[in-house]
């Protein structure tokens, strides 16, 4: 036999063994890997606790608020109109969207500015010294000292117009390029509660007063028709009552033909009630029977100019107004009042999805009745023959571009402050009807009673003895 053939015969053997070998230790090497991997999660289970498919969350203290939330409508408030009360051309117009402020124009009669002050009371009289105290030369008074025309702090008595409200109220018609009277015409001055926002503008740009025939229709048959150029209107002459006579329709002044003539001494006494006239009822305000829309109108609300005319007549409504605050107009259910409270901080959800901070500025209450036509009351949150209370919201910033917007507004039920809280997956009920939680204290699983409080937010405030914050709880998937 070939030596060599034995020798390669040998080698080949023990290669066969070695693979054979190598393969065992390879599946031994893997079974070994399984069983220690086995092994070894066991023992984790057992040092933690925690089933299978179980996560954990801690005890932490926060602020849980529970919330209910309704439905709104954003805007700008009631709409108040403002009244012209001089009579004459207007010569200047706002635009709408216009804000107005204190000492701004509102519009321009025969190029002399209506000025805005603020005050509640609307302007009844012609303001010079020596008229009697009241609440509109306190206005006055406190519009010129804000405005800065007080500038030495002479105005001591804001309720009485004196030599220093004199001075002040030229200042000021100096500085809007008014006359230098030291007196306020009735009219010249409108007083509303703030800022305005102009929604609609009443009259245009135009001609003048378009004479005595306008009134004809409105007069029953058989009586004069009064005349109605602002000229002659009797709010308009009132400031200078006794000082120029008011004209007859056929333009002549009764008290001076007469009086020079010589002739009727029994005339003039007839003639006198023309002549005080301008203290009486507007009998074109008496017609028309327009209902006033604001404390201003209370005075005369008189009548628009026919036709479309853009000319003064005293009593015109010029301009539709609101405030420029931005408000959320809310309708709640009774049993919902309780949770609008006044001053409260609320959140308002926008269309956007955007958010904005408000605060609640009033609350009805008095319920009213919505439509059982099927028309919600705007804003409301109720169905149709549901009583609902009115609720109102200012916005702390205002909000571009939104204007009659339906919008959502959270109203807080309550609020509980630093309390101990879980999530509420954590949360578990025992036998006898009470609730628990299964806590992890060194390696082992607790169960602890406890007393649950406030749902929000997906968490839980509860109570306890063992609880504490920090602790690592069991939360059940």
């Amino acid at each position: 036999m070939d030596p060599s053939g034995e020798e390669r015969s040998s080698r080949g053997g023990r290669l066969r063994w070695f693979a054979a070998g190598t393969l065992a230790l390879v599946v031994l090497a893997a079974l070994a890997v399984v069983l220690l991997g086995s092994g070894s999660g066991g023992h984790r289970g057992a040092e933690t606790g925690v089933p299978a498919g179980d996560t954990t969350a801690s005890v932490t203290r926060r602020t849980l608020s529970e919330s209910s939330t309704v439905s709104g409508t954003l805007g700008y408030g009631a709409t108040l109109e403002l009244y012209d009360r001089v009579g004459g051309t207007f010569t200047w117009l706002p635009s709408v969207g216009a804000l107005i402020g204190r000492g701004g124009t509102l519009w321009r009669i025969d190029n002399l500015p209506v000025v805005l002050m603020y005050g509640s009371v609307p302007a009844y009289r012609t303001l010079e010294q020596g008229v009697s105290d009241g609440p509109d030369v306190t206005e006055l008074n406190e519009n010129l000292i804000d405005l800065g025309f007080d500038p030495y702090g002479a105005i001591a008595d804001d309720e009485a117009f004196g030599e220093a409200t004199a001075a002040a109220v030229k200042r000021w018609q100096k500085a809007d390029g008014l006359p230098e009277t030291g007196e306020v015409e009735l009219g010249r001055v409108v007083f509303a509660p703030g800022a305005r926002r102009v929604t609609d503008v009443k009259v245009t740009l135009g001609q003048d007063p378009p004479g005595a025939a306008a009134p004809t229709a409105s007069s029953p048959e058989g009586e004069t028709p009064p005349t109605t150029p602002a000229a002659t209107s009797p709010t308009a002459n009132e400031p200078n009552a006794g000082k120029s006579p008011a004209k007859e329709p056929g333009g002549k002044s009764p008290d001076k033909r007469n009086g020079s003539s010589g002739k009727g001494k029994g005339k003039p006494a007839k003639k006198q009630p023309a002549r005080d006239k301008p203290t009486a009822k507007s009998p074109a305000k008496e017609k028309t029977g327009t209902p006033a829309k604001d404390e201003a109108a209370k005075d005369d609300p008189g009548k628009e100019s026919p036709g479309g005319e853009s000319s003064a007549s005293a009593g015109e409504v010029v301009l539709s107004t609101t405030s420029t605050q931005q408000i959320v107009q809310l309708k709640v259910k009774p049993e919902q009042q309780q949770l609008a409270r006044l001053g409260e901080s609320v959140t308002v959800l926008l269309p956007s999805g955007g958010q904005a901070p408000g605060r609640v500025t009033e609350v009805g209450t008095v319920a009213s009745e919505a439509s059982s036509s099927g028309d919600e009351p705007k804003g409301g949150s109720g169905e149709s023959g549901e009583s609902t209370i009115p609720v109102t919201i200012a916005l702390d910033h205002h909000v571009a571009h939104l204007d009659e917007a339906p919008v959502s507004v959270e109203l807080v039920k309550s609020v509980r402050r630093d309390v101990l809280t879980v999530p509420a997956t954590a949360l578990i009920a025992t036998a006898g009807g009470g609730y628990a939680v299964e806590a992890l204290e060194q390696g082992r699983r607790v169960t602890l009673p406890v007393t649950p409080g406030m749902f929000a937010g997906g968490y839980v405030q509860v109570e306890g003895a063992g609880v504490r914050e920090g602790m690592t709880v069991i939360e059940s998937q």
